[in-house]
């Protein structure tokens, strides 16, 4: 064979080689075993979330509907927006040889732990790490796995940590909380009752079967059909704005209570430039109220004045 031949078929050879060993190498660092996300999340039923700091999150479904550390009812686009990410998770890279001793240091110290469980079993388990310098992707490791990779959604610009609930590598159960305080339809709603401490003469008692209003002494009053109508209606959805379950107040400063039913609205003035240091609408009027004397929530004037209404709005 002449000499240019043998020359040719070594190079040949040689690239032969090389894209089979690219093709071997891409092979075996994104498997199927790498594959973090759940196409069907219909059969999630559990999800457990664990930051370094020992505060846990579950999540889970129970005849339907999603509770949180089976306590809280779960804030409907939180469930959905962590249903979602985890269904469209996708390998973007590996990480890089100049990144991995970094990425797998701080999955060690501050990564979060999350475990997805169908009815019986745990079906998938991975750490959350960091999120890549151009906040496009997030370091994950899988259970088990030796190498991470960058994490992303495709067309999603952002990391995916805020999408499980994680601020600054920590959770939070305010976070997964539904907001909801009353969500009545006036059919359900058999009896109200308002007391004014600012002013007992706005207050009222109210019942719906018969329809009676009295004022505070107990004394009947001609109704203003049209308004209580308005009225029985605007509890169908009542949110807070948020939880304050760390905080203290001073509960002498109370000022109104509302019963609907058998549960108990209080609210009280908000502290004196308490909120100044929140980077968000300072011309929104705000109360602090808790429910049956559950956890201290910040609600805003304009969406409860309409049920914290007085006798003079409801007479005739």
């Amino acid at each position: 064979m002449p000499k240019k031949n043998i020359l040719f078929a070594l190079l040949i050879f040689f690239i032969g080689i090389s894209i089979w060993l690219l093709n071997s190498d891409k092979k075996s660092t994104i498997i199927e075993d790498n594959n973090f996300a759940i196409e069907d999340t219909s059969i999630i039923k559990k999800v457990f979330i664990a930051d370094r700091s020992g505060n846990t999150i579950t999540v889970k479904k129970n005849d339907g509907s999603w509770v949180v550390n089976n306590k809280y009812e779960v804030r409907q686009d939180a469930i959905n927006t962590l249903l979602s990410t985890i269904s469209k998770l996708k390998i973007k890279k590996p990480v890089s040889k100049s990144s991995f001793d970094n990425v797998i240091k701080f999955m060690a110290t501050s990564g979060i732990k999350v475990e997805i469980y169908d009815k019986y079993n745990l079906i998938k388990s991975y750490t959350i790490g960091s999120n890549t310098s151009d906040h496009l992707g997030t370091y994950m490791l899988m259970e088990n796995a030796t190498k991470p990779f960058v994490i992303h959604i495709p067309s999603f610009n952002g990391f995916l940590s805020p999408r499980y609930g994680i601020q600054g590598q920590k959770l939070d159960v305010v976070n997964w909380r539904s907001n909801k305080i009353f969500s009545l339809k006036s059919e359900e709603i058999e009896n109200i009752k308002f007391t004014d401490l600012s002013n007992i003469k706005n207050s009222y008692q109210l019942s719906t079967n018969p329809l009676i209003l009295s004022d505070y002494t107990s004394k009947k009053v001609t109704v203003n059909k049209e308004a209580i109508f308005k009225l029985l209606n605007s509890f169908e959805k009542l949110n807070c704005e948020t939880y304050k379950v760390k905080w203290k107040i001073d509960f002498s400063t109370q000022l109104h209570e509302l019963i609907v039913n058998s549960d108990t609205l209080r609210t009280y003035q908000l502290s004196e430039g308490k909120e100044k240091s929140k980077e968000e609408n300072f011309t929104v009027d705000r109360m602090y109220a808790t429910v049956n004397h559950g956890d201290l929530m910040l609600i805003q004037d304009y969406v409860f004045n309409k049920v914290l209404i007085t006798l003079n709005e409801l007479k005739k």
